[in-house]
């Protein structure tokens, strides 16, 4: 057994029930069968986790016999409905915003490290965070961080506070004052 291939390989390639299949033909049917490997192996990615067009393109290029199958199985997945940037990138930014408190740098960042055109990003992040309250959420997520940092010298917790709501992607003023309230409550 060669693999699978699908019903429009058969019609193109005119295969019938006790056809002799000579070696060119033996290739055509083995390359429809890689093809349709390649195509299981991304709806299985997609399954799995949400994914860009171009983090799905690396994790399939290992596999494909070259990139022009990829780009061809992407562009089938998109017509499909299978493969969307737009949706995937809401659905990572719901997941990491129901995570915990997240500035729009890091959100940005984050889903443009995971494939995300840069405009995309940003629309992503600006839908889900431009309503909410910086100033709330960063007050939320140092009161989280300031748990482990009441042991340690006034100066000292007040950089590493400093430095992890950078890291959570809080704008410098936000960052500032949100570190002004913390430290004048104690």
């Amino acid at each position: 057994m060669i693999g699978r291939i699908r019903r429009q390989d058969v019609e193109s390639l005119q295969l019938a029930v006790h056809d002799e299949l000579d070696a060119s033909m033996l290739d055509a049917i083995a390359a429809c069968a890689r093809r349709v490997a390649l195509r299981l192996r991304a709806i299985r990615s997609l399954s799995r986790a949400a994914a860009s067009r171009q983090r799905l393109a690396t994790r399939l290029a290992p596999h494909a016999d070259n990139f022009e199958q990829v780009t061809t199985i992407l562009d089938e997945l998109e017509q499909d409905g299978l493969l969307d940037d737009a949706a995937a990138a809401d659905q990572i930014a719901q997941e990491v915003i129901r995570r915990g408190p997240i500035g729009t740098y890091k959100l940005t960042a984050m889903l443009r490290s995971r494939g995300f055109a840069g405009d995309l990003s940003r629309s992503v992040a600006a839908k889900y965070l431009d309503d909410r309250d910086e100033l709330a959420d960063a007050m939320e997520a140092a009161q989280k961080a300031a748990r482990g940092l009441d042991r340690l010298p006034p100066e000292t917790a007040r950089r590493r506070l400093i430095g992890r709501l950078a890291r959570k992607g809080f704008s410098a003023s936000v960052v500032r004052e949100t570190v002004e309230r913390m430290l004048s409550r104690d």
